[in-house]
This record gives C-alpha cells, sequence and structure tokens, in this order.
C-alpha cells in the first residue's frame, strides 16, 4: 500500500486520487496511520461484502427463532453489543 504524510497528501493531492484508483491509499499523520483513501469502486465492493455478511446474519438469527433458539441476551444488551460492534468498540 502506498502511503503519503498528511502534508504530502494536501499537497500532492491529484497523486493521491490517481494512487488510489488503483490501490488504497495509507495517510499517515504523526507518523501514525489515519486514514485510508480508496478508489469509490474499492468502496463500493467493501460496502456491498458487509451488507452481505449482515443479511446472512441476519437470516441465520431468523432461521434460530425458527428452531425455538432464543438469545440469552435481552433487548438492551443486543442493542448495546449491535451498536458496540458498528462503531468498532469491544464487545
Amino acid at each position: 500500500m502506498i502511503t503519503f504524510t498528511a502534508n504530502d497528501a494536501k499537497n500532492k493531492f491529484g497523486e493521491v486520487i490517481d494512487a488510489a484508483l488503483q490501490g488504497p491509499v495509507s495517510i499517515t499523520k504523526h507518523n501514525r496511520p489515519s486514514v485510508v483513501v480508496m478508489s469509490d469502486a474499492q468502496y463500493q465492493s467493501l460496502a456491498h461484502a458487509k451488507h452481505k455478511e449482515l443479511k446472512a446474519a441476519v437470516v441465520a438469527g431468523f432461521d434460530q427463532l425458527d428452531r425455538g433458539e432464543f438469545s440469552p441476551y435481552t433487548n438492551e444488551e443486543i442493542a448495546e453489543r449491535v451498536i458496540a460492534r458498528k462503531f468498532g468498540e469491544a464487545t
């Protein structure tokens, strides 16, 4: 993966875009990874894969309910786990 500092990315934005069209580009700030820039096609592919995974999990959950299997978690605990997962927090 190509890497630019935040300052270089600002000054060479056209190069960042060209590189991102070829593959993900890492932008660092204070010598630490900060963000990744990618093409719209790459982003759409990732979003589609995530949606597909979520849909499969929901279907699996409904299948469990149809079999009479129930979660040991309360609705509030499930909501907390979903929110934590959405924002990348540990559960």
